[in-house]
């Protein structure tokens, strides 16, 4: 059917970021469990998919890097950063 990549792609755009973020997130929640390192490969995969598709939307869809660069962006920060309480942080 014509025209039918022009209906789902932005859907799939937008899923492939919201599973973006939820990579990241769950990377942080499995934090000392025994998924650490399954969520941490999945999210490093994930990470370099997002990268990916920042650079090939620059070239070929101009409108959509800038979510896939602001959702590379937010994972970096999810996965740099230290969200545990001060009074638990270890010197």
């Amino acid at each position: 059917m014509p025209g039918m990549e022009a209906a789902w792609g932005p859907y799939l755009l937008v899923a492939m970021q919201l599973l973006g973020l939820v990579a990241a997130w769950t990377t942080r929640l499995s934090e000392g469990s025994r998924y650490q390192t399954a969520c941490q490969l999945w999210f490093l995969a994930y990470l370099a998919l997002i990268g990916g598709a920042t650079i090939v939307s620059g070239v070929v869809a101009r409108g959509a890097w800038l979510g896939f660069a602001a959702t590379f962006a937010v994972m970096v920060v999810m996965a740099a950063s230290d969200f545990r309480c001060p009074s638990r942080v270890e010197a």
